[in-house]
This record gives C-alpha cells, sequence and structure tokens, in this order.
C-alpha cells in the first residue's frame, strides 16, 4: 500500500451509492480486467455475512464498481450485472460474482447469416447486438469492407473473427461492443491514450519471457480477384529489427479481396511478432489507473526486460486490513515504443507528459493523470438489492 495513502472503493447499484453501508461488510474486492478473445471484464465481492443481516443478492441485479485512494481521485472499473452467487459458512459469507456482459448465452447463440459488402461497423448493427445494439469501433477499423459473409456463426465468433483478421480487440460489456486496434494506443474515439513508464522501484516482482517467435519475416495471404480466381499474394512484413530469418507464414485460407487479404496479413504478421515476449509482474503499489490495453516501457533495468508491453489482462484485488494489490500480464508491444522513449529521454532527462508519464517511488498513475472522472455512469432501469436493510430477527 503507498505511504501516506489509504485505498477505498465505491459501490452503486442503479445509480445509488451504497458505499457507506458496504464499507463494514466487505472484506474483499477482485476486479480482472481482460482484453478480448472473449474473455469478459469481472468484478467478485466476498461479504461478511457474520450475523445473517445481509439481504440476499439476486442474479442480474447491477453495480457499478470504482476502487481509489483517498485524496487521489477515483479509477472506475466497469459496470458488472451479477451472474452468480455463493452462500458460505464458516465463516459466513456472501460471494458475489459478476460480469460486464449483460448475456453471455447471446454470444454463443445469437446467429449471422449472409451478410453482403458490409462495413465492420455495420455487421454488428445490422444483425442485432445482443447487448443493446451500441457499437463503437476505432476509425482504423470501421469502415474496412467485408464483401461476403456466409457462414453461419454466432455473434461472439464473428467479434472474435474480426480481432484477428484487424489485429483488434473487443470489448463487450453491458450493452456496448468496441473495437480497437491491439497496441494502437488510442481510444475507440482516437484520442492519443500516455504510456506509462515503470522502472525497478515499481515492481514488487516481474518476470519477463523471451521466447521462439517462430521468427517469421514474412506473412502471406491469397485472395479472390473479380473473376474468382485465386491470386497470389498480399503480404506484410516483420516489424523486428535483426531478425535473422526468410521464412513465410503462408495463411492457409483465401480471402475474399484484396483488402482482406491485405488485413489479415497485417494483423498475422503484428501477432507473431509479439508473441514471443510476455511479461508477468505484481506492482509494488497497487495502482487502480492500470487497466487492460495499456501500453508500458519498462526502462533502466537491464536489456531483455528492459521493451515495450500491452498489457491484456490486469487483476486488482482489495482486501480489507492488506491494502490494494496490482497484477498484470501482457505482450511484447508496438516495436520501436521504447526507442521512442529513450529518444524523448535524451535530451535533459525530461520525458513529454502527453507521451509518457512516469511516477516516482511509493506513487500511482491517478497523481500523474490529473484531475479524475468521479461522475459515475446514470441510474439504470435494474432495481438492485444487494445490501438492503438488515433482515428483521424471527
Amino acid at each position: 500500500m503507498p505511504s501516506g495513502h489509504k485505498p477505498t472503493s465505491a459501490i452503486f447499484e442503479g445509480g445509488q451509492d451504497i458505499t457507506a453501508r458496504f464499507q463494514d461488510r466487505c472484506t474483499s474486492i477482485v476486479v480482472e480486467l481482460m482484453a478480448g478473445g472473449g474473455a469478459q471484464d469481472s468484478v467478485t465481492i466476498t461479504l461478511d455475512d457474520r450475523d445473517y443481516k445481509i439481504a440476499s443478492p439476486q442474479v442480474k441485479d447491477r453495480l457499478d464498481v470504482s476502487l481509489s485512494y483517498e485524496g487521489i481521485g477515483v479509477a472506475f472499473m466497469g459496470s458488472f450485472k451479477i451472474n452468480k452467487i455463493v452462500y458460505g459458512f464458516p465463516p459466513r459469507t456472501i460471494t458475489v460474482c459478476s460480469t460486464t456482459a449483460s448475456s453471455l448465452n447471446d454470444l454463443k447463440t445469437q446467429r449471422v447469416n449472409n451478410i453482403t459488402d458490409k462495413t465492420v461497423e455495420q455487421i454488428p448493427a445490422e444483425v442485432g447486438n445482443p447487448l443493446g445494439s451500441k457499437i463503437d469501433m476505432h476509425p482504423s477499423i470501421a469502415d474496412s469492407k467485408i464483401p461476403q459473409l456466409d457462414s453461419n456463426t454466432s455473434f461472439g465468433s464473428l467479434i472474435n473473427r474480426l480481432e484477428r483478421q484487424y489485429d483488434a480487440v473487443a470489448k463487450i460489456t453491458d450493452g456496448r461492443v468496441s473495437l480497437v486496434p491491439h497496441s494502437g494506443g488510442s481510444s475507440v474515439s482516437d484520442f492519443a491514450q500516455p504510456t506509462y513508464v515503470l522502472r525497478d522501484y515499481s515492481f514488487a516482482d516481474l518476470e519477463v519471457t523471451k521466447e521462439s517467435r517462430g521468427d517469421y519475416s514474412k506473412v502471406v495471404a491469397d485472395y479472390l480477384d473479380e473473376n474468382g480466381n485465386r491470386t497470389p499474394a498480399e503480404a506484410a512484413e516483420s516489424s523486428v529489427t535483426g531478425l535473422d530469418s526468410q521464412a513465410i507464414f503462408k495463411i492457409p485460407n483465401v480471402q475474399r479481396s484484396k483488402e482482406e487479404a491485405a488485413a489479415l496479413a497485417k494483423s498475422t504478421m503484428a501477432q507473431l511478432d509479439r508473441s514471443g515476449d510476455r511479461i508477468a509482474a505484481t506492482l509494488a503499489e497497487g495502482d487502480p489507473w492500470v487497466r487492460d490495453l495499456q501500453r508500458v516501457v519498462v526502462a533502466g533495468i537491464r536489456p531483455g526486460i528492459d521493451g515495450s508491453y500491452t498489457l491484456d489482462a490486469v487483476r486488482h484485488t482489495y482486501e480489507k486490513g492488506s491494502g490494494l494489490r496490482t497484477t498484470f500480464s501482457g505482450q511484447g508491444g508496438v516495436n520501436g515504443l521504447a526507442s521512442e522513449f529513450a529518444s524523448a529521454t535524451t535530451s535533459g532527462g525530461n520525458t513529454p507528459s502527453t507521451t509518457f508519464l512516469t511516477v516516482g517511488p511509493g506513487q500511482v498513475f491517478g497523481q500523474a493523470l490529473g484531475p479524475a472522472e468521479t461522475v459515475l455512469p446514470g441510474a439504470n432501469t435494474d432495481t438492485p438489492r444487494l445490501i438492503g436493510a438488515p433482515i428483521p430477527n424471527q
């Protein structure tokens, strides 16, 4: 726990602030933020039910969860719907498990058929988004054309396909689907997001793994021309510097257009380029402002560890009496990002705050981001009952 900083949480139900009633009963909050691949953000909350005074929570109730430090600001974790409740004793506890998607079954069962000459943005909207038909696409992806989609597939499988095709990450939250470039460093609205700089003092523990990525120098994809003939080949070359290989990765399936082939070759090459480097770490100071898809630069430790990474899984754990703990894992990030940071620090040792954020020992990134947004989303239509009036003694 950072010196002088006291971790807190904020819990809203249907727009109603229940934090004050919640604090005495909450023993732990675990928030998991996941980047794409069909995984959902989730929160697991354990409550002390020592005297059976907590009104029974209900599946499908909605929770808005924030973690924070007093005097710094609020980091909004997300809006979640309860999908599992576990009662246990001893000790007497209630564990509430929630995810950001309101209906995971819809992702598996909603069917997508016979789509012709539509954009990536149009397809989810026209087939009927089971999570509310609110689609947010990054501009670099939204206008890409898919000439033909005639396979009988689920909505979730379609989203996964778009991730692979455009090297993107889909976030499926309650009522919204967003798609952003994996390592673009920008929001779905194309606002640039700062890169976090991590030093040796940033970590409680750290592990960086270097593995063979197959060392492919190029990815090629064939496509069908306007006459339906197989045409070789749209190619994308590796961006890894000093690569000692001429191996070529050939995509087996024929794409329906030159544009699709080019996009898939570029996406596949990007995935291969970053697949050899992995990072896993626990921060010295729990930091709820660290999110999935966050780009980080590790600097000033040693060759092999220093470099850029993109986080694909982040876990924030709040335990009563123990403070806040943040762990994460990720892949090698944007090739050249670490060099960009090194160039930015060669003149006077300063970094541009709009591009790279660095904090000192005992600090969290919320202190460098400026005033935090403390207004949670508006009231929802659900009527949650997680912490209600005490149950009268029988």
